[in-house]
């Protein structure tokens, strides 16, 4: 609407005004003729912040929606513009005219094609058409007219059958050269409807484009339809539109927070899930309101070839992820009542009881054979399954260790191929193995948990018989705000309990099978909900609500230990030690836990599995392992360097870093490199970086075997220079890149031997505390001189692009120092940082 005003300002006015736009829709204004580039701080220009008053009084005036930018210019400046052309004002350059359309590239023809967007953005649902009346009118016209489906990311767009789908395949500008070459569009009153008359039609077709708008009785006709338009209204043939539109936003309440859910703003006249003006509209209406443009043959229906070509471009965008995108707060209370409706009963097929445990990899494999062998310890015989994401996650000797105790190591990947999963990394599998594991009666046991005392006896206590669920509490918090929101999405008050923690679970899935069922789909759009709530807890809490399925709760909190919750039972009694944040390690770099029941017993554990298992180490010899190698004899002793890296405004931790590494072995006084302050001018932080970069890159590449790069505020083992000489794959000459602080990133393997432990290099931690030997710091510096970005990103974009697994010195020898003022937050802490650890 803007781009009318502005041709029609000119067209008026020649050569009194220049106008240039900030606009989130920029695109709209490519090749523009009006538009001058014009600088905010000139003193000759004057920002007009737009609006639309006419909007206000369009039910009482005989105005277009044209006419809003036009009359509002008219106010602010004093001027008298009227509209020169009954359309919006989009210019495509003649090169864009001569690209090819995205359905030619995907059908090898010039297909004739019309666009359909049947959805619409979830802000004003009133408007929506039901998605199978579409489908209707899409299967009347198959074989004649092949519809594009469009539609934008992260709105409300249900896929069609038999179309080329393009939803969340266009940004804005394409859509308007998609516009360009189709021959008619078929929407309800959207931006799509006001793009189909601005955007030219394509020679040799007719001037103007064919549109059919299903548009209902929310908006009075005359405001919005253009005159070669089919508009659908009904305007008239309601109490609630007899004499204007109604104005609603939305049929029901999205709980989403927006004042649109207020009854002010909902529909009152609901049919069919649709407005009762949108619903009156049939698909045969709209097929017979179609069919209107190719009854005098102006237009024409697909010819045989075409037809073929068509079907070639339904089935190369068969497989559009637009159903994979994550959920919004919008969507997710409509997904998940929807989901809830559609769950099937109880199938039957599971029988007993026992114990699920998740536990993938060198560090949950070691917490878990600590939790098994307790558990054994106890006189525990219940059947055990221990779930996992591949042979990576469980190999053939991991399996051997634990087979003898009873224990079936299942892979879900392979349960994945016959029961699919959205998502299944990480706490989705807890949900996931508790439904697909073959027992009637589950105990769920995080691999971290350490039970104290057998506990077959929680199947037959009264609060399980009696409700089949029971759940333990995590620590008091306080609801937020966005706590609040995911329990309004689900149609919920957050209820005055504490919330679900799930290191231990107790269910029957006969009786909790739907609730179960609803836990897992939350956990499947984990990549939505988890931004609501911490991991996998809540959702066990938010199913068993949402379905007002019974359970009990455990009602003595947990007594809490250092890194260590404590559960119990329903008398009081501890029965669990969930050391959720420090996990027993293969290393052996736990800290004592006072009040930890079976403390010598657990370690005793984890050093029998030291005895039994390398760690996978060996797994990865030919990737790397130092061991295996004769180190290299040096002529002379390794030089190493350190490099602070320190905004500018960090001069004091800079410094604190630097008291702290002068107490430790090292010797040699450390360079400094200031990044610069991010408030400072930007030519000016820009000329400062490359000059520091430029004489490190000359002076230290040249004069140093491998650079040590340290954040500011740090503490540092005291003896870092001789661990760092001791440490075998630096001695060996294997060290292209290593770490020194390791907050919890899973390993690969341990090789216990040479205080290793081996981590993907996608997992590395983006924090720059790490190892380079010379080469890596040239590749390193040159990527820092090409983009002037933040060490963290370039460190990241350094381990991205290799292939080996990447070593961390065990234990790690600094730690950030935890602050947690207002100007440096609380950040992650190494789970083995030892100050006085020497090799």
């Amino acid at each position: 609407m803007l781009t009318a005003a502005v041709r029609d300002l000119h067209y008026w006015y020649p050569g009194k005004f220049m106008t240039d736009v900030r606009t989130s829709c920029l695109p709209l204004w490519e090749n523009n003729p009006h538009l001058s580039r014009l600088a905010e701080d000139d003193p000759e220009v004057e920002q007009i912040e737009c609006s639309y008053p006419l909007i206000n009084r369009c039910d009482q005036t005989p105005y277009h929606c044209l006419h809003g930018f036009i009359e509002f210019l008219n106010d602010r400046l004093n001027l008298a513009i009227k509209p020169t052309a009954f359309k919006g004002d989009l210019h495509l350059s003649a090169q864009e005219k001569l690209w090819h359309s995205q359905v030619h590239e995907v059908t090898g023809q010039d297909t004739p094609f019309w666009i359909v967007a049947a959805g619409g953005k979830y802000d004003v649902t009133i408007k929506w058409w039901e998605s199978r009346r579409y489908q209707e009118v899409v299967n009347h016209f198959r074989g004649r007219i092949q519809f594009v489906q469009v539609g934008e990311r992260g709105h409300h767009h249900p896929k069609l059958a038999g179309v080329i789908d393009f939803r969340g395949q266009t940004n804005l500008r394409e859509l308007v050269r998609l516009v360009y070459h189709s021959q008619g569009v078929l929407c309800s009153v959207t931006a799509l409807m006001h793009l189909a008359a601005a955007v030219e039609t394509k020679r040799p077709s007719p001037p103007l484009r064919p549109c059919v708008v299903i548009a209902g009785g929310r908006e009075p006709a005359h405001w919005e339809a253009y005159p070669q338009h089919h508009f659908i209204h009904t305007n008239g043939a309601l109490p609630c539109c007899t004499t204007s539109g109604c104005w609603k936003d939305r049929t029901t309440r999205l709980r989403d927070g927006d004042q649109r859910d207020g009854p002010d703003y909902l529909c009152t006249n609901v049919v069919n899930q649709l407005p009762r003006c949108m619903d009156m509209i049939g698909s045969a209406e709209v097929i017979r309101r179609i069919e209107t443009y190719f009854a005098a043959g102006v237009h024409h229906y697909l010819t045989v070839a075409q037809r073929v070509d068509a079907e070639r471009g339904i089935s190369a965008t068969s497989n559009n992820d637009y159903e994979e995108q994550p959920l919004v707060l919008a969507s997710a209370g409509m997904a998940c009542d929807q989901f809830a409706k559609e769950i099937n009963a109880y199938p039957g097929g599971y029988e007993g009881r026992g114990i699920v445990i998740c536990a993938g990899g060198v560090r949950y494999f070691t917490a878990a054979w600590v939790c098994i062998k307790m558990l054994r310890r106890l006189g525990c015989r219940l059947a055990i399954q221990l779930w996992h994401l591949g042979p990576k996650e469980m190999t053939p000797a991991m399996k051997a260790l634990v087979e003898p105790l009873g224990v079936e190591c299942v892979d879900a990947r392979k349960i994945r191929k016959k029961h699919p999963a959205r998502l299944l990394r990480g706490w989705p599998l807890k949900p996931y193995a508790i439904i697909h594991s073959p027992f009637r009666e589950v105990l769920f046991l995080d691999a971290d948990n350490v039970p104290v005392v057998n506990p077959e006896f929680l199947f037959d206590i009264p609060e399980f018989k009696c409700t089949g669920a029971v759940f333990w509490p995590d620590y008091n918090r306080k609801p937020t705000e966005k706590t609040k929101a995911i329990w309004r999405s689900c149609g919920l008050h957050q209820p005055g309990e504490p919330e679900f923690e799930s290191g231990q679970i107790l269910v029957d899935k006969e009786r909790c099978w739907k609730a179960l069922q609803l836990t897992l789909w939350f956990n499947e759009n984990a990549d939505f909900y988890y931004q609501y709530v911490h991991g996998d807890k809540e959702t066990f809490h938010l199913a068993f609500r949402k379905l007002r399925k019974s359970y009990r709760l455990v009602p003595k909190r947990i007594h809490p230990l250092p890194a260590t919750m404590c559960q119990h039972d329903f008398q009081g009694r501890r029965i669990f030690q969930h050391r959720n944040l420090d996990k027993w390690d293969l290393l052996l770099h736990n800290r004592r836990v006072p009040d930890f029941w079976f403390e010598d017993e657990c370690r005793a554990y984890v050093a029998e599995l030291r005895e039994r298992w390398d760690g996978e180490a060996r797994s990865l010899s030919r990737q790397f392992h130092p061991s295996l190698r004769k180190p290299t004899r040096h002529a002379k002793p390794m030089r190493i360097q350190a490099v602070v890296i320190s905004p500018a405004e960090s001069r004091e931790a800079c410094q604190r870093t630097l008291k702290n590494l002068a107490r430790t072995d090292w010797g040699e006084a450390p360079v400094v490199i200031e990044t610069g302050n991010a408030t400072g001018p930007e030519d000016s932080l820009r000329d400062r970086w490359r000059e520091s970069l430029r004489g490190m890159y000359d002076g230290l590449v040249h004069n140093f075997d491998h650079v040590l790069f340290l954040t500011a505020d740090l503490e540092i083992n005291c003896h870092l220079r001789h661990n760092l000489e001791q440490w075998s794959p630096l001695k060996s000459g294997q060290i292209t890149l290593a770490g020194l602080f390791n907050p919890g990133v899973r390993e690969l393997a341990c090789d216990m031997h040479n205080n290793i432990r081996a981590v993907e290099p996608k997992s590395v931690f983006g924090q720059p505390v790490f190892l380079l030997a010379r080469e890596a710091t040239r590749q390193l510096l040159r990527q820092w001189r090409e983009v002037q970005s933040t060490p963290e990103v370039t460190f990241a974009s350094l381990t991205s692009h290799r292939r080996k697994p990447i070593p961390y010195h065990a234990p790690s020898l600094v730690q950030p120092l935890n602050t947690g003022s207002e100007r440096q937050p609380r950040v992650h802490r190494a789970i083995d940082f030892d100050a006085a650890w020497k090799a």
